[in-house]
């Protein structure tokens, strides 16, 4: 595992060993005195040379990278991602605590001060590298995964019962919450300041998502979106020499990626054979003059992913959606990966809520119309219609609306859910899967930096805040990212998306008729089995053609007995009615394993 784990304050004795690396690429250290213990484990090549020693005598430790640095004229400092906890430990003596403000990058750090034994954990904007804690006697047990958080006297991990339901409803648990008792995760934009002596704790907030739209026309947002991208792409592919691979679909976001970085970049895709999106995909590369290599799947790949993903489950997505997990070793060949993960997080329609009309014969429209809540019952609602939103048979919890309901405060006008801060549920509801991204439900960026170092030019400062910036008009009725890529590229926005069959540059209504027609044809020439034309392989197919999953129900029985707010007969009613083909439970089944065959599931129910 790459990443931080260890102990500030007592204790400092305690374990701090990390899971098993993913590829053996990984350099590990240990770091021990009187007063904090820390485990690192990095990517070879990447700022592994730590802790950085700072002017005053702390100590700085970083897991993530920094791509530039902000002066006091708001000018921009291309720095060497290699360097992060170097350039960390250098803007700490300029500026303070204050100098996180400055850093446009994905990490998550420690300073300690040896002086008073105090311990200042920072993140991000949005929290893209995840950080847990848990307190315990007179100290503060911490990993970057929530799997290898030490355990010390007064924590003993057990699992949450409505946290563990809400990843079972959802996939997903959101904000600062946990499925694991005494466990939280740090919030975005913070720094949190842990004193053992006292056992205080210290909180400050140095940003949050405020949304300003300006009244501009779509053209000013889509030269801005292609230059800020193009920027973006570039500081995250610093050296000339350098061995950048983009994992490329047949769609718009990373293909978006590949037109600001151009034949540089070394493209795969994975894939059950030459089916459309994989063609779409080799004739963007084609296109860009990027060599492309086709990563092929089976029917087994699930079986190695479920293998590869449990030790670095976050409870964030489940095992399968780990994809490049399969092709860890082909992927940690490159110096560092791209994706275009949160492109329509951004400037797409997904995270918007939309209003709804409901036709006859179950039909419903989504006209370009957003809707907004703006009342926690309101945000409830939504939540409970989300589209990851499922009421698993198996489950014995309350609903997962009350659950939504019962982690929402009102903060004198403002919003906590489930310990992060907004400033109205309006904002809470927009940013649902970027403030913060572990709220989102994709585990591939979590597995993916576990490979190589991985890099995602969407979550840079500068388009954040022209995302911020954006009337909510523009994300529904046209494509922005669609008009940028064509500024980049027009060879690359003229080949067809796989998902709607019209080319990129094509009007939105093309694509969503484009993609409706397409859904409709699948529905028609479906059959029983794992492969589809899109990037996904068909879970319920997987289920029903593969052996893996009745095993792993076997192997986990006795865990699954003992798991909260679980009904295992009804685990094994689902399971047969699924087989017989009455109902479609994949999705459902596929999160209750992803529990059940993580290391946490041993500690907690083996013993």
């Amino acid at each position: 595992m790459v990443g931080l784990s260890g102990v500030v304050g007592d204790h400092v004795d305690a374990s701090v060993e990390t899971i098993p690396p993913t590829v053996d690429d990984e350099r590990a250290s240990t770091y021990r005195d009187e007063g904090i213990a820390v485990r690192s484990a990095f990517h070879e090549g990447t700022a592994t040379d730590q802790p950085v020693e700072a002017a005053d005598g702390s100590l700085v430790w970083v897991w993530g990278e920094v791509f530039t640095v902000t002066d006091e004229r708001g000018g921009r400092r291309r720095v060497d991602p290699a360097e992060t906890a170097r350039v960390c430990a250098g803007q700490y003596d300029e500026y303070g605590d204050g100098f996180v403000e400055r850093l446009d990058g994905e990490f998550v750090g420690l300073r300690y001060d040896p002086d008073d034994g105090t311990a200042t954990f920072f993140a991000d904007r949005v929290g893209a590298r995840p950080l847990y804690y848990a307190v315990g006697d007179g100290c503060l047990a911490f990993s970057t995964t929530i799997q290898t958080v030490p355990e010390v006297p007064g924590f003993e991990p057990a699992f949450a019962e409505p946290y563990l339901a809400e990843y079972l409803y959802s996939r997903r648990v959101q904000g600062t919450k946990t499925p694991v008792e005494g466990v939280e995760q740090i919030a975005p934009a913070t720094l949190l300041t842990y004193d053992p002596d006292s056992g205080g704790f210290d909180e400050r907030q140095y940003w949050e998502p405020r949304y300003d739209p300006v009244d501009k026309p779509l053209s000013y947002f889509v030269y801005e979106l292609a230059k800020r991208f193009e920027r973006a792409v570039a500081d995250r592919m610093p050296r000339e020499d350098g061995d950048y691979g983009l994992l490329l679909s047949g769609g718009s976001d990373s293909r978006t990626v590949l037109a600001a970085g151009g034949s540089a970049l070394d493209c795969y895709h994975m894939g059950d054979g030459w089916n459309r999106e994989a063609r779409a995909a080799k004739r963007a590369a084609d296109a860009a003059g990027a060599d492309f290599e086709l990563l092929e799947r089976g029917l087994d790949y699930h079986e190695t992913l479920l293998e590869r993903a449990a030790p670095i489950q976050e409870f964030i997505g489940q095992f399968q959606s780990g994809h490049m997990l399969g092709y860890a070793e082909k992927l940690a060949e490159t110096d560092a990966l791209l994706t275009g993960l949160y492109c329509d997080v951004l400037f797409g329609s997904w995270g918007v809520p939309q209003r709804e009309i409901d036709l006859p014969f179950g039909v419903t429209l989504w006209p370009p119309v957003p809707d907004v809540p703006v009342t926690p019952a309101g945000h409830v609602a939504q939540r409970e219609a989300d589209g990851m939103a499922r009421d698993p048979a198996f489950v014995d919890a309350p609903p997962y609306g009350e659950l939504i309901d019962a982690n929402l405060r009102d903060r004198g006008g403002r919003v906590d859910a489930h310990g992060v801060e907004y400033e109205s549920v309006g904002t809470l509801a927009l940013s649902q899967y970027l403030y913060p991204v572990t709220n989102g439900i994709g585990f591939d960026l979590f597995a993916a930096l576990q490979i190589t170092p991985t890099r995602n030019p969407l979550l840079d400062r500068r388009l954040i805040d022209l995302h911020l910036s954006m009337p909510l008009k523009y994300r529904l009725r046209s494509d922005p990212v669609h008009r940028a890529m064509e500024a980049l590229d027009p060879s690359l926005a003229d080949i067809p998306h796989a998902s709607t069959g019209v080319p990129v540059s094509s009007h939105k209504a093309a694509h969503v008729v484009g993609d409706r027609a397409l859904n409709q044809v699948a529905k028609l020439t479906s059959s029983a089995t794992h492969r589809t034309d899109g990037p996904m392989q068909d879970k319920n197919e997987v289920i029903r053609n593969h052996d893996f999953f009745e095993r792993a129900l076997d192997r986990n029985e006795q865990r699954g007995r003992a798991l909260p707010c679980l009904d295992w007969a009804a685990v094994r009613e689902t399971y047969r009615r699924h087989q017989a083909g009455e109902i479609h439970a994949g999705e459902e089944l596929y999160r209750l394993v992803t529990v059940l065959e993580t290391p946490l599931a041993e500690r907690i129910l083996d013993g």
